[in-house]
């Protein structure tokens, strides 16, 4: 069984995690725009792929899914989850396996807005959100909003461009400034111009990470949970595995409700003992490795899923406190690695 991984990056944790999973049963391929990405060296097989919107991207993908007999392809990127959503079909018609939800769950997992309306229709608590500057001066004005409030985009991740105002001339301030970003980022390409900009309810309180389980026909399989200690360029740096059981309800409706394929990383605060959703990411996210570490471990699962076994179970250990630490690796390496593997593809 071999598995290629999208948009690699600085993943090197998900590319071992499924090299010893696969344990020699298997190759570990990657690609990325970037030929020197430092998870490069951490794949069986590395390729440097074209633009993300290049015409010929998804042929180039489909491409090494059929040379190399992929079993699976899994995107690490927000951007291109909708490229691979809308060409699910194609991998599937070579006998690729596609881990991406659909193009509406997709959707509904960018649009912040549309997430917070998910959340509502199931019973979920979730910040107040305004999709226009307008009807957020409205609210205020009634006496139905107050300061402090989040200005962010309506599409974006990794924490990119979030303000807190103070009051109604920094939130005019910050949603025009917020919109201007917003248009000249990559994430453009995922919205619509003219509501780019979501100003919402600030809600104060413990942060957490679920990772939420379905396997191929999206059906739940398991959930775990870590309490976000400290974070660093939106992601979590620090984090202790805790107790599912307090978050079974919320895990239970998301995973039922939204129809997701393999994971999906949500981002919860608590506040007074009721737990609010923030956001959805229908991926793994930058938080998985602490949940894996602590015996969560969704790669042998997804793995399993593949094979086409059920019946499985997310077991893993409350109380792991682990953090992230950096270490370098040679661009020159992984550049003589990465022209050594070109060449022995073609």
């Amino acid at each position: 069984m071999n598995v290629l991984l999208t948009c690699i990056g600085r993943r090197r944790y998900l590319a071992e995690y499924f090299k010893s999973e696969l344990n020699g049963a298997g190759l570990v391929l990657g690609v990325d725009m970037n030929g020197g990405a430092p998870a490069a060296s951490a794949c069986d097989r590395f390729f440097s792929a074209p633009g993300l919107y290049a015409d010929d991207y998804i042929d180039f993908l489909l491409n090494l899914c059929s040379v190399h007999r992929v079993s699976a392809i899994l995107s690490l990127n927000d951007l291109e989850l909708p490229l691979l959503a809308a060409n699910a079909q194609r991998f599937r018609e070579i006998g690729t396996i596609p881990v991406i939800s659909s193009t509406e769950v997709v959707n509904l997992c960018a649009d912040k807005f549309l997430t917070g309306q998910f959340a509502e229709s199931i019973g979920v608590s979730t910040p107040r959100s305004y999709a226009t500057l307008e009807s957020a001066e409205d609210a205020i004005s009634a006496g139905t909003e107050i300061f402090p409030l989040v200005v962010k985009p309506r599409w974006g991740s990794a924490g990119f461009g979030i303000l807190f105002v103070e009051n109604l001339d920094e939130l005019r301030f910050a949603y025009a400034y917020c919109q201007r970003m917003w248009r000249k980022s990559a994430f453009a390409r995922l919205g619509q111009p003219d509501a780019a900009v979501l100003v919402q309810e600030l809600i104060s309180g413990q942060e957490y990470g679920l990772d939420i389980f379905n396997d191929l026909e999206a059906r739940p399989v398991g959930f775990a949970v870590r309490k976000k200690l400290s974070m660093r360029a939106g992601e979590t740096d620090r984090a202790i595995t805790v107790e599912s059981e307090p978050f079974e309800d919320i895990a239970t409706r998301i995973g039922n409700a939204l129809g997701h394929i393999g994971n999906v990383d949500c981002d919860v605060i608590e506040r007074e003992g009721r737990q609010y959703l923030l956001e959805l990411n229908p991926r793994f996210g930058g938080g998985y490795p602490f949940t894996h570490l602590a015996g969560a471990n969704l790669v042998r699962v997804l793995l399993n899923c593949v094979r086409g076994q059920h019946g499985q179970e997310v077991r893993y250990q409350a109380g792991i406190e682990l953090f992230k630490c950096a270490y370098l690796a040679s661009v020159g390496e992984l550049a003589e690695q990465h022209v050594a593997m070109e060449a022995s593809a073609g």
